[in-house]
């Protein structure tokens, strides 16, 4: 069986198998060799895997042996590697042997991995192994910078655990330091807030508002001082003004804070409706519409303008329902009418009888619509006062039917 070889100037001759085919392939092998050596063949390494020798050198193994007595020619489209040509060269690799020019490759560099690679054919078992991993683990200089193989030096357990006992010691002590800080923090708040002088009240500094001399002014300075001393934010203002809104003739009260130690205070005093003369010791009660007992004056002036009522005690405008309805009747006349009345009588619940300073007898009848009652028999007197003829000898006023006076 024949073969044919084609040389490295593209001529084909036919030979048959012997000596001389093996020379003439050898030959060829060693021309190829010097034209480029280190590089593939122009075979290429898809067919039989025969790699290029340097002169004088032997196959690598039985194949490669086999290969180089027997060449068969594989163009590079054949090959499943893609020719690398100079720019020099023809594309055609066909046309350029049959024209017997040298094919001149570059360096395939996806394929010639090897540092030695230029150094023709290396033998894979004498190539020097290359760090291990071991190595890299303890040598992270070993091939540049530090790579994924490549971590720190694990140090000994009883150390690690040391560490970590350590750090566990460190972690609680923070966190107890933490707490005690927070605790003494809010320790050091509610100290400075309820028990420090920052904010401790002081009674002498309450500003108070609204009262006069028909009020005990004792009581309020009794309620006001109860909390001396104590914290500001520990005073209950609207307790403080619920116990001041008790005292007899107090009407209203309110209490603020006044930081960092004092207090307002303002009160809504009331004024006496009228005087309870109390003929058996010739004494006298000034009383509240409601009949609650007021301070007692020790100068009789400060009644010339509140109207009196004639009883046998003092407790009669809580006692006696007649003497409560006048003393009703006289608080809603208001102070203008209120100071024209000279004397007031109560014979019954629904027949009371004042006397004005002009000589005028007002009957009033109880205390129902007194305010409206108080406004015509204050229309009715100022006729009487502006001269008026109609009214000039004007002696009786009747409105306890407060839609259809009498007078006469």
């Amino acid at each position: 069986m024949s073969r044919r070889v084609v040389s490295s100037h593209g001529s084909q001759h036919g030979q048959q198998p012997g000596a001389q085919s093996d020379s003439q392939s050898g030959s060829h092998s060693g021309r190829s060799a010097d034209r480029e050596p280190g590089r593939l063949n122009d075979q290429g390494s898809g067919q039989d895997g025969n790699y290029g020798t340097g002169p004088g050198q032997a196959p690598a193994h039985p194949r490669s042996a086999r290969s180089a007595r027997s060449v068969r020619p594989v163009s590079s489209a054949g090959s499943g590697i893609p020719p690398v040509i100079s720019s020099g060269a023809s594309s055609d690799v066909s046309a350029g042997v049959s024209s017997g020019k040298p094919i001149v490759r570059m360096p395939a560099d996806d394929l010639l991995t090897s540092e030695r690679a230029g150094e023709g054919f290396v033998d894979a078992r004498r190539l020097k192994p290359g760090p291990s991993v071991a190595e890299r683990i303890e040598d992270p200089s070993v091939g540049g910078k530090p790579g994924p193989l490549v971590r720190p030096k694990i140090v000994s357990f009883p150390a690690r655990r040391k560490e970590r006992r350590t750090a566990a010691v460190h972690n609680a002590a923070r966190r107890i330091l933490t707490l005690v800080l927070v605790v003494a923090l809010i320790a050091g708040c509610i100290w400075g807030a309820f028990f420090s002088p920052l904010f401790r009240y002081d009674a002498s500094t309450a500003v108070i508002t609204g009262t006069n001399q028909w009020v005990d002014a004792s009581q309020i300075e009794q309620i006001v001082d109860e909390d001396n001393g104590k914290s500001l934010l520990l005073v209950d203002s609207r307790d403080l003004a619920k116990r001041l809104d008790g005292i007899v003739g107090v009407s209203g009260a309110t209490v603020q804070r006044r930081f960092p130690h004092g207090l307002a205070v303002s009160l809504t005093s009331a004024q006496p409706a009228a005087v309870l003369h109390v003929t058996s010791d010739n004494s006298l009660v000034p009383v509240t519409q409601d009949g609650e007992q007021l301070v007692r004056q020790s100068d009789e002036s400060a009644y010339a303008s509140i109207p009196r009522i004639d009883v046998d005690s003092a407790d009669a405008a809580a006692n006696n329902e007649a003497i409560s309805q006048a003393v009703k009747v006289l608080g809603g006349l208001g102070s203008e009418l209120a100071a024209r009345v000279t004397s007031t009588t109560a014979p019954t619940r629904d027949s009371i009888t004042s006397v004005m300073n002009d000589g005028v007898t007002v009957l009033w009848g109880d205390s129902t619509d007194i305010a409206f009652k108080a406004s015509v028999v204050s229309a009715i007197l100022a006729k009487k006062d502006a001269g008026d003829a109609d009214y000039a000898s004007l002696t009786y006023i009747n409105v306890s039917s407060a839609d259809s006076p009498i007078i006469k």
